[in-house]
């Protein structure tokens, strides 16, 4: 009896699915040729929704678009991203961004047909943008991504002044400014 009970509770186990949520890491121009618009920008709200289906929580996320760097944007865009809280239900996706309003970003978006559009590479495609403490310069921060081991002092993880992001993404691009 207690062999079956075991046996059984192992199938059950192992029979369950589990979802996961695996991207593979985007190197910069990749970033910049799969998106469609590429903004820099400030959130002015932020409001989660339940999906068409009602199956999950998706937050839209509004931007008042300060700077155009690729693509067609006008003065404000949205986006959606995947995870969010409606009443006492909440949504949490691992690797997906969480964004507040005020905050300042380059979002990198991919387009998929009627809907909006969503960031390319869930955080990779969100880049950070604050003003320096001491020079009062706006420096564009690099996501944080758990691709491996982090060593000391990698230039890809160095802030970058926002005139030269916005030039290596034109470059990349084909925009002319």
């Amino acid at each position: 009896m207690r062999r079956s009970a075991c046996v059984a509770l192992l199938a059950l186990l192992f029979s369950t699915s589990i979802d996961a949520t695996t991207l593979a890491p985007l190197t910069f121009e990749q970033l910049v040729k799969e998106s469609a618009a590429v903004v820099y920008g400030r959130i002015v709200d932020v409001r989660s929704q339940w999906t068409a289906d009602r199956r999950f929580i998706e937050s839209v996320i509004s931007v008042e678009v300060l700077k155009g760097l690729k693509g067609r944007a006008g003065d404000t865009i949205q986006f959606t991203a995947p995870g969010g809280q409606v009443g006492r239900y909440r949504n949490v996706i691992p690797g997906a961004p969480v964004f507040a309003e005020g905050e300042l970003a380059v979002f990198f978006l991919t387009a998929h047909g009627a809907r909006l559009p969503v960031t390319t590479g869930l955080t990779q495609g969100v880049y950070r943008v604050q003003r320096h403490a001491v020079s009062g310069e706006m420096l564009v921060m690099p996501p944080v991504l758990d691709a491996g081991r982090i060593v000391r002092g990698d230039a890809r993880r160095k802030p970058s002044p926002l005139s030269a992001f916005e030039a290596s993404v034109r470059s990349l691009a084909g925009v002319a400014r």
